[in-house]
Formats: C-alpha cells, sequence, structure tokens
C-alpha cells in the first residue's frame, strides 16, 4: 500500500481539528455533570495522591492546577487519537474511490 506525501493544508486541518476537539472534550467537563464527576473521583484515589506527592504539589492550588495539566493532556491524546482515526477512514475512502 503506497503512502501519500501529507499536504501542508492537510497537516493544518487535522491540527485545528486537534484544537477544537481538545476544547469541546474540556467543555464536557465544565458542562457536564457526569465527566466532572468522574474527574472529581479520579482525583481523589490513592493513586492520584500519590501523584500529588510525587509532583510536589503541597497545597490546593498546585493540587488543582496538576488536575487541569492532566484533563489537558488526556483531552489532548483523545483528540489526536480521534482525528488520526477519522483521517484514516478518510484516506481509506478516497483511495477506495479512485
Amino acid at each position: 500500500m503506497p503512502t501519500t506525501t501529507p499536504t501542508v493544508a492537510r497537516t493544518v486541518y487535522k491540527t485545528l481539528a486537534v484544537l477544537g476537539l481538545t476544547v469541546l472534550f474540556m467543555l464536557s467537563l465544565r458542562l457536564s455533570t457526569t465527566v466532572a464527576g468522574l474527574v472529581d473521583r479520579i482525583a481523589g484515589t490513592d493513586l492520584w495522591l500519590s501523584v500529588y506527592r510525587l509532583a510536589g504539589a503541597t497545597d490546593e492550588t498546585e493540587q488543582e492546577r496538576l488536575i487541569v495539566m492532566a484533563v489537558a493532556l488526556v483531552c489532548c491524546v483523545l483528540a489526536i487519537g480521534v482525528v488520526e482515526i477519522a483521517d484514516r477512514l478518510l484516506m481509506r475512502r478516497a483511495a477506495r474511490k479512485r
């Protein structure tokens, strides 16, 4: 299966899609009580408390900052995964049409 060289436009579109999906995923945390509750439950686990200690987050502000960074990272990784899957499906569909 020959691979095609990605164009600059395709890279820009994928980058914008990742940024947009990351923002949407982070907004879901703000707008969905289910997602917010899940994050609260995870942030209260013993594993997450050990992450606080490992990162040196001693007060509530530092702990909140660590949670926000983790949420942003998880949302970005999810967005990258969604965009890559969508890109592969679109490329497969385009290859079938040829």
